[in-house]
């Protein structure tokens, strides 16, 4: 794809999604989420997702609960101080969707042999249950080398993975106002990369502060301009996540009926991501905004 071409729209950039992928998921708890990408993701329809979400929240307990995936690599998805990622939760003990318990060391690992084009990656064994409950996930090292045993887990090459930036270029250089987490390990191991961005910025604003691009352009196939697409969680430097928006979520996904509503509300809008704005509300949005500053 060249350069040009790279910013496209959010339908644009979905359309390489496609039902029993695998799809990597950037940020890191309630930052970084690319929701309004998952959102879109939705309202497309979907279906027999494997998720691999480096330790997240709402976007992939969302994506369980619309009913789009059916499987999930994680080393965890939790609403920390709010609680159980509840859909996830739910699904799993009903066992709609199949778990593969991961650790950090493990999908970090496995993106890195994906990125290297390797069968699989080695990483220390420290001494968990995971070889025993997850087996396709780990196994003893065919060659133990050096005082620490050592286990073998298979490659990560997700199909597509999903990311969300701060802002980028009209090249697609991806900059980070703060951690980038896992997103570049993503960015290298997966086969078609795309990132949301809260807003796009001239070239030389990126050469001129060239230590916040954690993904190159070399690396992105796709760059969504979305303002406020990490919401309900934060995007560094230019909102924090949305309490109340997420203690409303948790409330609201108790049960399926329940949870359906609230896709209803906030995710089959006619008008999608617009749509979604509109409801938060610009006043809402704004006190997010209120005392970040990038850097």
């Amino acid at each position: 794809m060249t350069s040009s071409r790279k910013i496209v729209s959010l339908d644009t950039a979905l359309s390489a999604v496609q039902d029993g992928m695998t799809l990597g998921i950037g940020g890191w708890i309630f930052h970084g989420q690319p929701m309004a990408l998952v959102r879109g993701l939705i309202r497309k329809g979907v279906r027999d997702l494997t998720l691999v979400p480096s330790p997240g929240s709402v976007a992939p307990d969302i994506l369980i609960g619309a009913g789009c995936a059916k499987a999930t690599a994680c080393v965890f998805i939790s609403f920390e101080h709010l609680g159980l990622a509840p859909n996830f939760r739910r699904a799993a003990q009903a066992g709609h969707v199949k778990v593969m318990e991961m650790d950090g060391p493990g999908i970090a690992g496995g993106l890195r042999a994906g990125a290297c084009d390797l069968p699989y990656g080695l990483i220390p064994d420290l001494g968990t249950d995971l070889p025993r409950v997850n087996p396709e996930g780990y196994r003893r090292a065919r060659i133990q080398e050096g005082g620490r045993p050592l286990l073998e887990v298979p490659a990560i090459k997700p199909d597509v993975v999903f990311l969300h930036g701060q802002q980028a270029d009209e090249e697609g250089n991806i900059q980070y106002f703060g951690a980038a987490y896992f997103d570049l390990l993503m960015a290298q191991a997966a086969r078609h990369v795309i990132c949301s961005v809260d807003r796009i910025v001239p070239s030389s604003t990126v050469r001129q502060s060239a230590r916040l691009t954690k993904i190159p352009s070399a690396f992105v196939d796709a760059v969504v301009v979305a303002p406020y697409g990490a919401h309900p969680g934060a995007s560094s430097g230019l909102y924090e996540q949305d309490e109340a928006h997420l203690k409303a979520y948790v409330t609201a996904s108790r049960d399926q009926k329940s949870f359906d509503g609230y896709l209803a509300e906030h995710v089959h809008g006619a008008n999608g991501e617009q749509t979604y704005l509109d409801h938060i509300g610009a006043g809402t949005l704004a006190s997010l905004s209120s005392g970040t500053s990038k850097p």
